[in-house]
């Protein structure tokens, strides 16, 4: 007895001699049933662990829940998505982990979005049996990168067209406004002095077709942008902007502060393009500003970049419309175009940079950007 209660309990037989009979038979088929017990089991293990190896290795995220809603099990994927630790939601909720991630599920119930991630994820339900137990196993694939791509490439075809038709507007209009202008002038020189009247009338048509003339260059700008890239110092020409701003500056009585700590600092770009840029991004911060308001402009090497700051006091932009800053036609100004800030976008990434902006309403507005540097120091 005591044989067979130490092959029970370790599996592995406990070889004894001088037991014949029908006594030690029983115990010859318990030492070989210790035997292919311990075998299988040591299969079981092994199967186990290749299994236990292959999920735990998977890039998509699984995660099973109890029928009474209780989350069971998490593999290492679903750790990755969420930046979690499995460890803390064992036996929590599976509302809560939703309400906790900000999941929404749109009109297919296949694709979420996990607002507090900023992840849109391919979800699959499977009803599954274990251990006697009816789970659901959630299957998430994080498809960001996807959705990013897809959009960016259906915002590409959409400008693309959208530029081809701004191009045919641009020109047609173009050559009216010159002899719109011109005219205008010529009227201002014959019958500028004759009536009080007809000269103000006349100023405020120059002002106009002015206008006009420059809204028809903008949209030319926007729809067919033309740069020639060769060694530059960004230096100089944030210096230059910030000197043409604070033209515009001082009539508003708005301060402009430049601070650069190095003299030059070379980059592969185009001058011109760059300064309308920068000084789109200084006029924007001059409209938002009141008077007495702020400008700070920083420009710093960083590494293997230069990391220029736009940073004004000026009344903010609503967190409602910050995503949109850069897409053509928006405006939060009257009488905007809404081309300058993605005219900003175009140039910045045409120099391989990248530009973002972060603002709070009430507090003002940060614009940043961030350029190559060129690998010739003499610039």
């Amino acid at each position: 007895m005591n044989r067979v209660k130490r092959t029970t309990l370790t599996l592995k037989p406990a070889r004894m001699f001088g037991l014949k009979g029908e006594l030690g038979d029983i115990l010859k088929e318990v030492d070989r049933l210790a035997e292919t017990l311990n075998r299988e089991r040591d299969g079981l293990l092994e199967t186990y662990n290749e299994y236990k190896n292959i999920v735990e290795s998977l890039e998509e995220g699984l995660i099973t829940v109890m029928d009474t809603g209780e989350i069971l099990t998490m593999n290492e994927g679903a750790e990755k998505i969420f930046s979690t630790r499995r460890s803390r939601w064992k036996n929590e909720k599976f509302n809560d982990f939703l309400r906790f991630y900000g999941i929404i599920f749109d009109e297919t119930k296949r694709v979420i979005l996990a607002k507090k991630i900023g992840k849109r994820l391919l979800v699959r339900e499977v009803q599954m049996e274990l251990s006697d137990k009816f789970v659901t196993l959630y299957v998430l694939n994080d498809v960001t990168e996807v959705f990013n791509l897809e959009n960016a490439l259906t915002r590409s075809e959409s400008l693309a067209l959208l530029g081809k038709m701004t191009a045919s507007v641009a020109h047609e209009i173009k050559t009216p406004v010159a002899s719109l202008k011109l005219s205008v002038q010529l009227l201002k020189r014959q019958l500028g002095d004759v009536n009080p009247d007809v000269s103000e009338t006349l100023e405020i048509l120059d002002k106009e077709v002015r206008r006009l003339e420059e809204r028809s260059k903008g949209f030319l700008e926007f729809s067919n942008p033309h740069f020639e890239l060769k060694p530059v110092n960004i230096v100089d020409v944030v210096k230059e902007s910030v000197k043409l701003a604070r033209i515009r500056a001082r009539d508003r009585k708005i301060a402009i502060d430049l601070n650069i700590e190095e003299k030059n600092i070379p980059i592969f770009g185009d001058a011109n393009t760059l300064n309308s840029a920068f000084l789109n991004v200084l006029v924007n911060g001059m409209d938002a500003c009141k008077e007495n308001g702020k400008i700070e402009v920083r420009v710093e090497r960083n590494s293997n970049i230069v990391l220029l700051t736009f940073k004004d006091n000026g009344i903010g932009i609503p967190p409602d419309s910050v995503d949109y800053v850069f897409e053509p036609f928006f405006t939060l100004k009257s009488g905007g175009t809404g081309l300058g800030m993605s005219i900003v976008k175009r140039v910045i990434n045409s120099h391989g940079g990248k530009v973002d902006v972060k603002s709070k309403e009430g507090e003002g507005t940060i614009v940043e950007m961030r350029i190559p540097i060129s690998d010739d120091e003499n610039g």
